[in-house]
Parts: C-alpha cells; structure tokens; sequence
C-alpha cells in the first residue's frame, strides 16, 4: 500500500480529531461519573482506540507495518462494539446476546484478517475483508438504534438518530470502498489511496456526528433529571410530606382558583375545616411519634372520602380543610358526616383511646374570597368544640 501526501495529511486530521474528542469526552466522563452514569467511559475509550489506530498507520514507515496495521485494524474491528457496548450500558439495555454476537464478529474479522496478513494475500484481499466486516457492524448498530427510535425518551431521540446516521454513513462509505477496492483483488496491481483518504476523511465527519450524539445523549439525562428534581420540588412545595394532602400555601391557592371557576360556573362551594379532638394530649402523653402516626391514618381517611373534584390540605398541626367544589350545602354536610363518624368508629390511639373530630362547614357565598370563606368555616369549628366537639357545625 502506498502512501501519498493527501492520504497522510486525512490521517494526520483524523488522529487529531479522535484525539480532542476523546478528551473532550473524557471531561464530560468526569461529571458523568460523578452523577452515577454508566458507559461513558466506553465511549471515551472508542476515541482513544481510533486515535492510537490513526497512529499506526502513520508509523507504517517507520515501524512493523504487519504490528501497525494488525493495531490499526483491532481498534477498528472493536470501535463499533465499543459504542454499542456504551451505549447499551447508558440505556440500562441487556447486554447479552446481543452483544455476544458483536464480539464474536469483531474477533472473527480479526483472526481471519491476520490469517490473510501471514498468507500474504495482497492489500485488496485485506482491505475488500476490512470492508465487508465493517458494513455489517454498521448495519447491526445501526438497525438496533434505529429500532430504540420508537421507544426513546425525548431526551434520547436526537442522539440516537445522530448515532443511526453515522452508522447508515459508515455502511455506505465502507461499502463504496469494498466496491472500489474490488476489481483490485488478486491482479498484483496497486491500490489507489483515495478510497481509504475518502474513508478517513468521512470518519472525521462521522466522529464529529458520534460525540454530538453522546453529548446530546448527556444532555438528555441531565436535562430529564433537572425535570425530575423541579417535579420533587414543586411536589415538596405543595404536598404536605407526612400527610401527603395539599400543603396550606397550596391549598389556599388552589382553593382561590376554584372559587373564581365556581363563581364563573355558578356552582355551590363548601369549605369544611376539621382537627382531631384531644390531639395535644396524646401529643404530650404518647409522643410526637404517635401523633404523627395518627395524622397520616387520618389523612388516609380524609383522602378516602374524598371525590373527584375535591381539594384536601392540611392547615398545620392537627387542622385540615376540605374545599368540596359542587357542593350544595345539604350534600357537604353529609359528606362531612360520614366523616366523622367513620373516624369516631375507626380510629384509635396506641393506648386504645377512641379519636373523635370537630368540623365546621361553610357555603361559599357570592364574591367571597377565600380568607372570608375560612373564618366563616373556622368560626363553626369554634362552635363544635365549645358545643362538646365529636360534631360538625354548619355556618349558611
């Protein structure tokens, strides 16, 4: 094989670019780890791999050329394993069989090309092999990725067509080459370069294609998990954490909303504001720890009660409000009803004293706003607890 200044030149580009991107991926290798990501480092290592290949092949001149080109093509028969491997790892996907089937390629296509090498078949026979195993790979990486397409996440989708295009780019610049370096095989008539300086200088462009797609692909998860961080946050900010109701800020805030909507629909609102009768005492005598216990068994309750449509918070401590939207007050009354006697029937300190609940229920009326409403609603609470509580009280 000889070697011309244009196809030194695409070799001597082709080790530089695999050489920034693999520190350019290494950086990102870093925060990847740190984050508990796994596969990067495969990806990181394919870059090396080309590199070092580049590399041989331009020491040919001056080192074993069958030592430099069995490296150069090893690191290539392994390259589209490694991405796969990578990716598969990224993807939380199942390594086996799949990638059984990879390796046993790679090897295969080794073994035989070095057969080739020590039969001394000539540098067509070599490079048609090359070739031939290369479209197949591509092909196999390929298909898998295209067939992830239709199940990706959003995140994951424009990194994995990136990865498709290159391995479709890979198959049909391999394929070119065998065809080219065909009508070459056994006639003992040299090879033209440009096949493989064409190949090399695609191989940059595809390079530049495979690590936008892994930085997509980072991307992706980062941007998936600063959306599952803001979710957990907003959750934090507007569910109670051991009641898992509405907190009281989102509460009265939802609550504000539903009576505009009510009041533009023109249907009956009820706020019902409810605590649990003797709830310090059992506070100070069994400890915080039981209180809290029955806090959730009763927002479990609460919540059971609830119907579509219904809005339950909890207002601090042992105070919770349920916003019951189309809701006449004849219907609220029974719902709060049933309630507290459900309550009264079923729930129990760990010392076995019964719990027993107040209410107070109000009808939201024309323009009022929330604060209004809730005085009302609490003014009845006041009112059960004076007249002996285990009682709900109805304030028109």
């Amino acid at each position: 094989m000889s070697a011309g200044l244009d196809l030194v030149t695409t070799l001597f580009i082709n080790a530089f670019i695999h050489l920034l991107m693999a520190l350019l991926l290494g950086l990102f290798w870093r925060s990847a780890r740190r984050g508990g990501e796994v596969g990067f480092g495969w990806w990181v290592l394919n870059e090396a791999l080309l590199f070092s290949a580049a590399l041989a092949l331009m020491a040919l001149p001056v080192l074993p050329e069958g030592w430099m080109l069995g490296l150069n093509n090893a690191a290539y028969f392994a390259f589209t394993p490694l991405l796969e491997l990578g990716l598969r790892r990224w993807l939380a996907r199942p390594l086996r069989p799949a990638m059984d089937l990879r390796w046993a390629v790679a090897a295969v296509a080794l073994v035989v090309w070095t057969g080739l090498w020590l039969g001394g078949q000539d540098y067509a026979t070599r490079a048609v092999w090359f070739a031939g195993v290369s479209v197949l790979q591509c092909l196999l990486l390929g298909v898998w990725v295209a067939g992830l397409l239709r199940e990706a996440p959003d995140g994951a989708r424009q990194g994995l067509a990136l990865i498709a295009l290159a391995a479709a780019l890979g198959a049909l610049m391999n394929a070119w080459r065998l065809q080219q370096t065909w009508p070459y095989v056994h006639t003992g008539q040299p090879v033209p370069t440009y096949p493989l300086s064409t190949l090399m200088a695609v191989d940059i462009a595809i390079a530049v294609l495979r690590v936008a797609a892994m930085l997509l692909l980072l991307h992706g998860r980062v941007e998936a998990r600063l959306r599952q961080a803001t979710v957990a946050l907003e959750r934090r900010a507007n569910i109670d954490g051991l009641t898992q109701v509405c907190s009281r800020a989102h509460f009265e805030s939802a609550s504000s909303v539903l009576l505009t909507q009510a009041r533009a629909s023109r249907v009956p609102v009820c706020l019902l504001v409810v605590d649990m009768d003797g709830f310090k005492a059992i506070n100070d005598e069994l400890g915080h720890p039981e209180g809290d216990a029955l806090l959730v068994r009763f927002a479990a309750r609460l919540r059971a009660s609830l119907r579509d449509g219904d809005l339950a918070g909890r207002l601090g401590g042992d105070e919770f409000a349920v916003l019951l939207f189309d809701s006449p007050l004849a219907d609220a009354q029974r719902i709060a009803e049933r309630l507290r006697a459900g309550v009264a029937g079923e729930l129990a300190a760990a010392d076995g004293r019964r719990i027993t609940l107040s209410a107070g229920l109000a009808l939201a009326r024309p323009g009022e706003d929330f604060e209004a409403l809730y005085r009302r609603a609490d003014r009845a609470l006041y009112a059960a607890k004076a007249a002996g509580r285990n009682r709900v009280v109805a304030e028109a």
